[in-house]
């Protein structure tokens, strides 16, 4: 097999994977897996990546290296500003979300994510190679006062909100780019309420 059919037999597996776990969860059949792709072996898996977990791994990383860059130079933006805002941080991580979400109306990713995020071994925190989110995450959950809370279950419950409303906003129909700008911003308003929650007082 030739370098070229391998990335495409590669990058078929990881489309179908993420669709079929978006849909039916990460206990999927691996040979359903297979199948989708297109890929008449079936040990392509164990061949491509090794195990399921070892999949599920490839493919976060595979939409990740597509948003990282991009978050990065939002960041960087917004590193020239003196005091970023909840709104302008959340903007540069969700931004390359929503413009991945455009440009691939039907995407999978938001709510594969959603069906991934509890997974055993899937780490979506402090991960060294995702520089920009890690920044963007941390400054997010220290940008609020000291509220009682735990910086973790604050982080937790932020990743809980941010890929149900990225989910739903992928299942919805929208009829006009108008429509579409419009649910982004809701999608932001909603997420920001969540992080100024956390700055409340504990009862």
């Amino acid at each position: 097999m030739d370098d070229e059919s391998q990335r495409s037999g590669r990058s078929a597996l990881i489309d179908a994977a993420e669709r079929l776990i978006a849909e039916q969860g990460p206990a999927v059949s691996l040979r359903q897996i297979v199948a989708e792709a297109g890929q008449r072996n079936s040990a392509a898996i164990r061949y491509h990546f090794g195990t399921r977990d070892d999949l599920i791994t490839a493919v976060i990383d595979a939409r990740q290296r597509v948003f990282e860059p991009r978050r990065l130079e939002r960041l960087a933006a917004l590193e020239a500003t003196a005091d970023p805002t909840a709104r302008q941080l959340l903007g540069a991580l969700l931004g390359p979300v929503f413009e991945y979400q455009r440009a691939k109306p039907n995407s999978y990713h938001a709510r594969f994510m959603e069906k991934v995020r509890d997974y055993p071994g899937v780490e979506l925190v402090g991960r060294p190679d995702w520089a920009a989110t890690t920044l963007i995450v941390g400054r997010l959950t220290a940008i609020a006062p000291e509220s009682g809370v735990d910086r973790s279950i604050r982080v937790r419950g932020l990743i809980t909100v941010v890929f149900a409303l990225l989910a739903d906003l992928e299942r919805q129909d929208h009829r006009s780019a108008e429509v579409r700008d419009a649910a982004e911003q809701a999608t932001l308003d909603m997420i920001l309420a969540v992080v100024h929650t956390f700055s409340a007082a504990p009862h």
